[in-house]
């Protein structure tokens, strides 16, 4: 079972969930912006922390977050895989002592480049050396101790990264459907008019958009203690 935190109900798994319903693997999802967690890591494989509209460093204003990154901390210890998607990401960042701070903002589909360890990862070889994913936030993080970094944009350095075997901290929004940016457009619409970014395209990546994320995610659930 996979354990999937949501920080706003908009921001779910997208496509991801397709991934999980063909490969046949139970998912749950916790509303973590509802004060709704697992109890501890039993009987999950897998942690998946979505993005959402919070920063990790307004623990007074969303307390749930410091015990989102609490659960990160106990499914690392158990050595169980971790996922952490935008938000989810930053916080990855943060319990690993990593500073998050605000940065270029990127809001919509940019290129990002891989680096030369993600070549020989089990969850990013497979990638085109360079892919449009889809992006929004303003805050990004330093690169934590003894990460390895996996992807880089023009504007930001650290796209995604790897801790240990196991744990993966991705900045861009690799789930997202056509249908899932056009519904985002919708909910953030008075913050889109506020960034003069009410233009926003709902798709337009490359064509190695989908096979790319399908996979990468599909490689993603099969990691398992053993292999970790």
């Amino acid at each position: 079972m996979i354990a999937v935190l949501r920080n706003v109900e908009v921001e779910g798994l997208g496509l991801w969930e397709e991934v999980l319903r063909e490969e046949g693997y139970p998912y749950r999802y916790f509303d973590a912006f509802k004060e709704d967690f697992p109890e501890g890591t039993d009987g999950y494989s897998h942690l998946v922390i979505l993005g959402g509209p919070q920063s990790v460093n307004d623990v007074e204003k969303y307390g749930y977050i410091t015990k989102e990154m609490k659960l990160i901390e106990d499914f690392m210890h158990q050595n169980k895989p971790v996922l952490g998607v935008c938000l989810g990401a930053q916080m990855i960042a943060k319990v690993l002592g990593a500073r998050v701070y605000k940065g270029p903002v990127e809001i919509g589909w940019f290129e990002i480049e891989l680096t030369r360890p993600a070549l020989v990862d089990y969850l990013f070889a497979f990638f085109p050396k360079s892919v449009k994913v889809f992006q929004w936030h303003e805050e990004t993080f330093d690169l934590p101790h003894n990460a390895i970094r996996l992807a880089s944009s023009e504007l930001v350095a650290n796209q995604a990264f790897k801790y240990g075997k196991c744990t993966y901290a991705v900045q861009f929004h690799l789930e997202v459907t056509p249908t899932m940016v056009a519904r985002w457009r919708e909910y953030y619409r008075d913050y889109l008019a506020k960034m003069d970014r009410l233009g926003l395209p709902s798709f337009v990546p490359n064509g190695s958009y989908f096979p790319v994320s399908w996979e990468f995610f599909k490689r993603f659930i099969q990691l398992s203690q053993k292999e970790a």
